[in-house]
């Protein structure tokens, strides 16, 4: 039954950045918001507010305040597009991708880690599973 997995799948999507290598250093300590807009934008850089509002369900005022602050922090910068100067796309900065390249690798870690506290075969069928996954992953950020 795929509710087997959508539970657990939900469950460790809200606990893993909450427990998972949770960021020590107060500068990178961003509210779920700016989370979930860096999040999009590195997966799709060049968005627009309005595509960003689109695929977070938020409203695109919502989202220019968050980028205001993103922007202030020196993680998201505004560029004119080429082929039509009024709309402005969003991109995360250089700073933005050395953190997000930091902060997987400690997920990584802390993720072996508590992988060590399961039993070897759970721990075995968890680490089979991620081709899976990011499939999975895939095809949900399509629909």
């Amino acid at each position: 039954m795929a509710e087997d997995l959508a539970v657990p799948l939900f469950d460790l999507a809200w606990l893993l950045p909450r427990t998972i290598g949770a960021e020590r250093d107060p500068r990178w300590v961003l509210p779920a918001s700016e989370l979930e807009v860096m999040r999009l934008l590195v997966r799709r850089p060049g968005a627009s507010v309005n595509d960003v509002a689109a695929g977070l369900r938020l409203q695109p005022a919502n989202v220019s305040t968050t980028v205001r602050s993103l922007e202030a922090r020196g993680l998201v910068e505004r560029r004119r597009d080429e082929r039509d100067g009024r709309v402005v796309r969003l991109h995360p900065t250089a700073l933005a991708l050395e953190h997000r390249e930091q902060q997987e690798a400690s997920w990584g870690e802390a993720l072996s880690r508590a992988l060590e506290d399961l039993p070897p075969a759970d721990a075995a069928q968890l680490r089979a599973a991620a081709p899976a996954l990011r499939a999975l992953a895939a095809t949900l950020a399509r629909e």
